[in-house]
């Protein structure tokens, strides 16, 4: 059993609706962000899976021409085919910076777009950043943001000026 008292849902929505506002860090932040994550894929680890991404992603147009030519069965080429994109599946991923600009287009709209939208719509939004609210006495106490979410949101409440205290 739940010993929480009730809180007004109401009040806590709007509280997490003005911290998605307000919450999204200074540009200057996120760019440092997008530089480090730029600094990190340079690794030859990271080079290293550019490489074998590319033999795997060979190796699937060999093997639908091999198949197409009658050299693969159906159940083996099928077998083939999906085992490569399994490991092609478990690469680090290769297109880390266009998802971050991405997802950076998407949280810096999102205010506008919230605003603008219904209740059910804003619900929806919000759980585009929003992993879980934690309330205590009756107020907000915290936000866990999504994992892709974190980069544009997470130091707010470590540096509530944005990039003036890095």
């Amino acid at each position: 059993s739940c010993d929480a008292r009730r809180c007004p849902a109401d009040l806590v929505e709007d509280d997490v609706l003005a911290t998605i506002a307000r919450g999204v860090l200074p540009t200057p932040v996120i760019d440092a962000a997008r530089a480090e994550l730029r600094r990190l894929l340079e690794t030859p680890e990271v080079a290293v899976a550019g490489r074998q991404r590319a033999r795997l992603l060979t190796r699937l147009e060999q093997l639908k021409k091999q198949h197409a030519w009658g050299d693969l069965s159906d159940t083996e080429y099928l077998a083939e085919r999906d085992a490569t994109r399994a490991t092609l599946g478990n690469l680090p991923d290769g297109d880390r910076i266009r998802a971050f600009d991405a997802y950076r287009a998407r949280v810096l709209a999102l205010p506008d777009a919230i605003e603008a939208a219904s209740g059910a719509r804003r619900e929806e939004l919000s759980r585009i950043v929003v992993q879980r609210v934690v309330v205590r006495d009756r107020r907000l106490e915290a936000i866990e943001w999504t994992p892709a979410a974190r980069p544009f949101f997470e130091r707010q409440r470590e540096c509530p000026q944005g990039d003036s205290n890095p």
